[in-house]
């Protein structure tokens, strides 16, 4: 069952990537992809349980059987949604070819009885339970050029087979996810990481200096314009309004502490005021910048 926590905490991860704003506000804007994304990740962390329930039986029967090897297909299937959704390649028909063994095994065996014709040769399957206790299964066939032939399965390590698949595409899709908004936000003109460098010398000196003429000259640099450029860079992310009000508290606090230079200082209540709350407001929004960009 490792491996299949090892799953569970991967779609925690994923869930933890969706959620960033500048992510969700790009799959949103496509909705099939959103709701494919949200809909397969729910579906593999659910067939999680299944599993588990699974490896604690004793003695499997038909049914039994039946119903773990189908929730293995569907575990495929919704990796595969996953990674076209993500992707955005919703069309693309299945193409994971790793699953392709236990695919197969499934596809001819569990129809129980089952056709399957391959070109001319046309073959029928069934299985039956050799042993109860350690999950052995004999598939029978017949119609091939042999005429006749039958092979053991045990299905719990084709469950745990299946798992170490699942859990390898997980990690495939997330590397090429994170290389895919790496490159979305190397083409940002504004890089947040790069805001609001100077933006604790300049609000020290202002609040323990009267009237320091360095802090002052600099402040439109340092401090306006950056918030002038944070708004450009939520905006081109997409996600300015959810920031919308917070920058226009501070640009009215930044707007009104400008006129206030060379007429009161610090040790004025309202100099004060202003200088402290814009202050606080900017090492605030430097921080939710930086988790925005964060990946």
């Amino acid at each position: 069952m490792e491996i299949e926590n090892q799953i569970e905490s991967k779609i925690k991860d994923f869930f933890k990537w969706i959620n960033l704003p500048i992510v969700q506000k790009y799959y949103i804007k496509h909705g099939q992809n959103w709701d494919a994304i949200c809909a397969s990740l729910h579906i593999i962390n659910d067939l999680q349980r299944p599993k588990y329930e699974y490896y604690s039986i004793k003695s499997i029967n038909h049914l039994e059987t039946i119903g773990i090897m189908q929730t293995i297909y569907i575990e495929q299937d919704s990796v595969q949604t996953l990674q076209n959704s993500i992707l955005e390649r919703i069309n693309q028909k299945f193409s994971l070819s790793k699953y392709d063994k236990i695919r197969n095994i499934r596809n001819k065996i569990f129809g129980h009885p089952s056709e399957k014709s391959n070109g001319k040769m046309k073959t029928r399957h069934l299985f039956d339970i050799e042993n109860k206790k350690t999950q052995l299964i004999k598939h029978i066939y017949w119609g091939t050029e042999e005429e006749a032939g039958s092979e053991n399965i045990i299905i719990t390590d084709i469950v745990k087979e299946n798992s170490c698949i699942t859990l390898l595409y997980l990690n495939e899709i997330e590397e090429n996810f994170k290389n895919k908004f790496k490159e979305i936000m190397d083409n940002y003109n504004i890089k947040f990481e790069n805001l609001f460098r100077n933006s604790l010398y300049t609000f020290e000196k202002i609040l323990t200096k009267n009237n320091d003429t360095i802090a002052i000259n600099s402040f439109d640099e340092t401090i306006h314009q950056e918030i002038e450029n944070a708004r450009k860079g939520l905006i081109e992310r997409d996600i300015y309004e959810n920031f919308e009000k917070e920058i226009e508290v501070m640009l009215f606090l930044s707007n009104n502490l400008k006129k206030l230079f060379y007429n009161q200082t610090f040790e004025d209540i309202e100099f004060y005021t202003y200088a402290s709350v814009l202050s606080e407001k900017v090492n605030s929004l430097k921080a939710e910048l930086k988790q925005i960009d964060k990946f």
